[in-house]
């Protein structure tokens, strides 16, 4: 049964962005509906309940930091925060500013149409309800649409196939011969959780990743009561660095020092732990020079040498591949392999060819038999999300459609032209960046656009089109694309360029310039009259801005 809505504005999601973007809407005196698939908020952490499933940023920036009293106050032990953890602090603040009225769980938008007569967006959903709204917010989110093997006869597996992002929290892997294929951050996460637990355990890798220990550990009293008293400049260094990530960023080149430094200083950043800081944290080059690189690639090289005592093992786990995916960082994985129950197998060399009733066959001949198969083969990223709805623009522009030919488009991750009023939250082309920071800034960015756009529609009589010109994405897109060629991380087939995905075009979702200079660029816009956006309403349209 149809039920139709009139509101100013619909968001499209209910994970980290879509709760900021429906708060901030509803703090400004709009009124507004979050809409989300899932069954309660949460987003990624709604879905990625996989065991082991942990943050990788330290919890006290992990979070929002718009309220003092909750950035300060809501608590938290370790130094990561695990994914059940996460999703109660964002059911904890959607409880505390009363959201969940104005949300509607198990709600599919289906397609979403630009009306150039109404200015209005009509967005139609699974269950029959439709919103006409003047803004549409699409917090999609970047890693959800999950990829899924196509391998033959997966049909015919007589155990229990999971995927990570889509986990049944009722399995039981006690003493089950468990398989894993994939070796990202989930897979990664997820074989450190369970070797103990299984009978045994196959992980199916075809491409090895670098990993460092994650450092977690219970927060001491004294650095609790550091960090409560430094917050606020832990914050605004956090928005002025490079990734928001909380570690230190220093100017030094790797190279530049002694050989006995290096090491010196690379094992300080292993023993540390953290991801980030020990691809950023030592020196500011590690993926922009290919020594530099190498070098670091030999140290970690030399760590699982010495962590895994099984030399075919060992091989398997060994990269070759140049440090350059998003940096991984885990309790105890490459430990994991000196069991007897747990086995690296080479799908690269011996790729899998087909699941049969009982486990994975390998092009070797080989069946490994398994009573569940765990899928941790990652996500269609960034703009994958926007290939499950129709979104149509002026004259019938579909944006999915328009963006599969050389990857997305956009203005500063925001806007893209041709699609007037649409806002995307953490959008293609933002800041590569810890994504509360980024999240916050992009918000609002964005809620000054919306209020410029209120205010000039209430002075006209005619509502704002908040839309980027098409000079203005193009040259944004141009500079997203200069900054990437600049790095390591073109260089290896991973999720950040859509290089995980057969047939999808290879291109650059992220900016790569560090938040720092992404706020400097958005103020910069505010400050020249938000240059880069259009309206094409007439008297409103001032030389190219909103």
């Amino acid at each position: 049964m149809s039920r139709e809505h009139f509101i100013d504005a619909l968001v499209v999601g209910a994970g980290f962005g879509g709760i900021y973007t429906l708060y901030s809407l509803l703090n400004e005196g709009l009124t507004a509906k979050a809409i989300d698939t899932a069954g309660d908020v949460g987003g990624t952490w709604y879905w990625n309940r996989y065991p082991g499933a942990l943050s990788d940023t330290w919890s006290h920036l992990y979070r929002y930091s718009f309220d003092d009293d909750l950035l300060r106050n809501y608590p938290w032990r370790r130094w990561y925060l695990t994914q059940p953890e996460i999703l109660d602090y964002l059911r904890h603040v959607v409880e505390r500013y009363n959201l969940r009225s104005h949300m509607q769980f198990n709600t599919k938008m289906n397609t979403a149409t630009w009306n150039d007569q109404t200015k209005r967006w009509k967005v139609e959903c699974a269950t029959g309800d439709i919103f006409h709204v003047k803004y549409l917010f699409t917090a999609l989110g970047l890693l959800v649409r999950a990829k899924l093997p196509d391998f033959p006869g997966i049909d015919t597996f007589k155990g229990e196939i999971n995927h990570t992002s889509a986990w049944n929290p009722s399995i039981n892997l006690e003493n089950k011969r468990v398989g894993v294929v994939g070796v990202g951050s989930s897979g990664v996460q997820t074989v450190t959780a369970i070797a103990s637990k299984v009978k045994s355990l196959h992980v199916f890798i075809r491409r090895p990743q670098y990993s460092v220990p994650s450092g977690n550990r219970d927060v001491t009293p004294e650095e609790h009561a550091t960090i409560k008293r430094d917050l606020p400049q832990i914050w605004r260094n956090a928005r002025s660095s490079a990734w928001a990530m909380g570690t230190p960023e220093p100017y030094r080149n790797l190279m530049s020092l002694s050989p006995e430094d290096r090491e010196a200083l690379l094992e300080d950043l292993w023993q540390a732990g953290n991801g980030f800081q020990f691809m950023f944290g030592g020196a500011c080059d590690v993926v922009t020079d290919e020594v530099a690189n190498e070098e670091v690639c030999r140290f970690i090289r030399k760590k699982i040498a010495g962590i895994v005592r099984d030399p075919h093992k060992r091989e398997i786990l060994t990269p070759k591949e140049p440090y350059a995916r998003r940096p991984l960082c885990d309790d105890g994985y490459y430990e994991q392999f000196n069991r007897d129950n747990v086995f690296a197998v080479d799908v690269m060399k011996h790729p899998i060819t087909e699941v049969t009733p009982h486990g994975l066959r390998t092009d070797d001949g080989t069946i490994h038999e398994l009573d569940v198969i765990i899928f941790a083969t990652g996500f269609d990223g960034v703009d994958g999300s926007y290939s499950t709805v129709d979104i149509i623009g002026r004259d019938g522009q579909k944006l999915y459609d328009s963006w599969k030919p050389t990857g997305p488009i956009t203005y500063i991750g925001v806007s893209t032209h041709g699609f007037p009023n649409l806002l995307l939250v953490n959008g293609p082309q933002m800041a590569f960046a810890n994504i509360p920071v980024a999240t916050e800034t992009n918000i609002e960015f964005i809620m000054d656009l919306v209020r410029r756009a209120e205010a000039t529609s209430k002075r006209t009589g005619s509502q704002c089109e908040i839309e980027a010109t098409q000079e203005a994405q193009r040259t944004w897109t141009q500079t997203c694309q200069d900054l990437a060629e600049r790095t390591a991380f073109q260089k290896v087939p991973s999720w950040l360029f859509g290089k995980n995905i057969a047939g999808k075009a290879v291109s650059v979702p992220f900016f790569f310039g560090g938040m720092g200079r992404f706020r400097a660029a958005l103020a910069d816009i505010k400050a020249k009259g938000y240059e880069g956006f259009e309206s094409p309403l007439g008297p409103l349209r001032l030389q190219g801005r909103l």
